[in-house]
């Protein structure tokens, strides 16, 4: 069942090119979403000590659990949603730890720039776009023929 409205395009002769793109166009989302956590999560895994302290003084201990299980869920996560494979089941950690990080940043406000809840906000709409629609067309799941 399509639920797509049709509307009238102010520039109806650019229809074919809309068409042509816009399958590309959740790829290019996925792509960026899922490979921008990767340089987020290297650093927890490469010095997780590090990460620990930041994860025991934020709330979250054992301090070293989190930075691991947080380095893992972005590196490996974020490659995952990147290629498109398990992409629903992985959308699940990503979130989580999204949506735990809108929490955390809520105490500084909305602005990113100001440290505030703006940017996970995002990126957990993001996610969450892709936990509901899987990986599209462009995706290792649409080429196993497979979901998760």
């Amino acid at each position: 069942m399509n639920h797509e409205v049709s509307l009238r395009l102010l520039i109806p002769r650019l229809a074919p090119l809309y068409r042509a793109l816009g399958p590309w166009t959740n790829l290019l989302v996925r792509l960026v979403a899922g490979l921008s956590l990767v340089p987020h999560g290297l650093p927890k895994l490469a010095n997780p000590a590090g990460a620990a302290a930041f994860f025991e003084q934020s709330g979250y201990r054992p301090g070293l659990l989190w930075a691991v299980l947080v380095g893992l869920t972005e590196v490996v996560g974020g490659l995952c949603l990147a290629a498109g494979l398990l992409t629903r089941l992985v959308c699940i950690p990503i979130l989580i730890f999204l949506l735990s990080a809108v929490a955390h940043h809520a105490q500084f406000g909305f602005a990113w720039n100001e440290r505030g809840f703006e940017y996970p906000l995002f990126w957990s709409i993001v996610v969450f776009y892709f936990l509901v629609h899987g990986g599209g067309r462009y995706s290792i799941d649409a080429w196993i023929g497979r979901e998760f």
